[in-house]
């Protein structure tokens, strides 16, 4: 039930395709892969639950060169979000973004990729800064 509880969010969420990310031996998820403007631009918004395993990976590397930011606009739930640098490591955790919120969430340190999965859940895992990603399209 779980694997089609994810497939489902999936398949909701976006066209994108699915990938399995571990962060070191401390999680693993099952999470569609944003690259497209319209993928990363839309995000979580309107979605109103994610399964345990369940958040998106963005993939912004065509773009680690420009200053970026996150934001919550029509986000309905709490989200943590991983920023992960091109060697695979996070480098900045942002922990229970406000649903909704017009804030720019920024990470000081280079990236190329963000995580966002449900609030708590960095906290919950003990997810830190340095912490290896294992992803297998990541550069």
């Amino acid at each position: 039930m779980r694997y089609l509880w994810s497939f489902m969010f999936l398949a909701s969420v976006c066209n994108a395709t699915a990938a399995e990310l571990k962060i070191g031996d401390k999680a693993v998820f099952n999470v569609p892969v944003a690259k497209s403007v319209e993928e990363l631009r839309r995000g979580l918004m309107f979605v109103r639950e994610l399964p345990d395993d369940g958040g998106m990976l963005f993939d912004f590397t065509p773009y680690q060169d420009r200053e970026l930011s996150m934001w919550m606009k029509n986000t309905y739930i709490p989200l943590d979000m991983l920023f992960i640098n091109c060697s695979q490591r996070v480098v900045c955790v942002h922990k229970n973004a406000k649903p909704m919120s017009l804030e720019y969430i920024k990470c000081p340190v280079k990236y190329c990729y963000v995580l966002e999965v449900k609030g708590g859940t960095a906290e919950e895992k003990n997810i830190l800064i340095g912490d290896k990603v294992t992803y297998t399209d990541m550069k």
